[in-house]
């Protein structure tokens, strides 16, 4: 996890592009997402947030607690969910559903984070597996961009 150091504690607003594909059972899902955010350094861990809007009216918002051996990724509104990643390792998590909660695992394969104070730039990357209920429910690959913007 490269260049966060320098970071203070005001956060930084960015615009955060995120695109997510999905594979399960042979069908792929793309998704992309452009929003408003911050991003802030605090004690070992940045913290990226912003909020998206599921449709009209959910939203949901959404904080990245990004570590050097882990990230938490927290979700509220519309959608719940607490779940962690680490390398190597299976996580277990939450999922707040309509009809219940519902047992979450990921096993994560990758993970990278890097921001540039200089040029107000960085990305984010995960590479998972998602178990819902112990049984396996798709590959995941998440890219976030992030690009600094004026106040």
């Amino acid at each position: 996890m490269k260049g966060v150091n320098s970071m203070d504690a005001n956060p930084t607003p960015v615009k955060v592009m995120l695109h997510t594909k999905i594979t399960d059972s042979g069908e792929n899902e793309d998704t992309k997402l452009t929003s408003d955010g911050t991003i802030l350094r605090k004690a070992d861990a940045v913290y990226l947030r912003y909020d998206e809007m599921l449709n009209d009216t959910d939203q949901v918002n959404t904080t990245i607690k990004i570590k050097d051996e882990d990230i938490t990724i927290i979700r509220s509104g519309a959608v719940s969910m607490k779940q962690r990643f680490a390398p190597g390792s299976l996580k277990e998590g939450t999922y707040e559903s309509p009809y219940g909660p519902i047992q979450i695992a990921t096993r994560t394969e990758s993970m990278d984070f890097k921001w540039s104070e200089n040029t107000q730039e960085g990305t984010l990357f995960l590479n998972y597996q998602v178990l819902f209920q112990g049984e396996e429910a798709g590959y995941h690959e998440l890219e976030i961009k992030l690009r600094g913007e004026e106040e």
